[in-house]
């Protein structure tokens, strides 16, 4: 089991409730990319790090004819999103299947899906390149992807400042600034991405996340997943005056200072 599994399977639950609200409108949205029209009949699609399984259940309840298989490396991600697959009438659930597999080595034949989808998962594997290849080879030639993920940018959050005052404040290390190392730059280098991955006739175009916290949600989201890790760390002393200091500093911030906004870009293509 990778590091990266065991993570996602202990904090699947904390995912499920702090941070996948966050993220859901934009997830779906990515339905909106896909343009359905042109293709005819019975249409595999194929949900690479479905996570929760909120898009893959999505889907299915959108376009009667569509069928999905939603891959995970993290088990603990599967069960979450079988309680999506299970909600769904039966006649749902049956075209909605889940896999455990990694994102670089995808469990199913060369050209067997007519789509393939990725929401915010390709900054977290291991190869984004090996990912898109595998997404690649699975689709049929004329088949289109359909991605959106984190980029670059976007203005400073008052939330994290207060947050990480507070860490200094009980002598703990401010978190590093920044989003992640494979975050994609702009809609241009999300493109060339796609180019380079084999992709044919990329179009990536930038859009704004935007989630309204309020002290006490911004607090149970950092200490239920975004930091749970620090705070499983800390002795009882300790965690209650970081809440302590981090909600006081939270109190003080106007409503707008608690809306947090990131940038996120959407990109389709389709396999030579």
């Amino acid at each position: 089991m990778t590091d990266q599994e065991a993570r996602y399977d202990r904090i699947a639950e904390g995912y499920a409730t702090w941070w996948a609200p966050v993220h859901r409108p934009s997830t779906l949205a990515l339905l909106e990319r896909l343009d359905l029209e042109p293709l005819r009949g019975r249409l595999l699609l194929v949900d690479v790090g479905c996570g929760t399984g909120v898009f893959a259940a999505e889907a299915v309840r959108r376009w009667p004819d569509v069928e999905v298989d939603g891959t995970d490396v993290s088990a603990g991600m599967l069960a979450v999103a079988e309680r999506e697959r299970t909600a769904l009438p039966e006649a749902g659930r049956a075209r909605f299947r889940l896999h455990q597999a990694p994102a670089d080595r995808l469990p199913f034949g060369d050209g067997s899906y007519d789509i393939a989808t990725s929401s915010f998962v390709l900054q977290l594997v291991p190869n984004r390149f090996r990912a898109l290849r595998e997404m690649h080879r699975v689709l049929r030639p004329g088949g289109r992807i359909a991605i959106t993920g984190w980029m670059e940018g976007g203005p400073a959050f008052a939330a994290d400042e207060a947050y990480d005052a507070a860490l200094e404040a009980v002598g703990l290390e401010a978190r590093p600034s920044g989003g992640g190392h494979s975050d994609f730059r702009s809609p241009a280098h999300t493109e060339a991405v796609l180019r380079r991955a084999g992709f044919a006739r990329p179009r990536a175009v930038p859009a704004a996340l935007a989630h309204q916290f309020t002290p006490e949600s911004y607090l149970s989201f950092i200490a239920g997943f975004d930091d749970e890790d620090l705070f499983a760390s800390l002795e009882p002393a300790q965690r209650a005056a970081l809440e302590a200091d981090v909600m006081s500093r939270l109190r003080t911030l106007s409503p707008t200072a608690l809306r947090m906004v990131l940038p996120v870009v959407y990109a389709t293509a389709t396999r030579r």
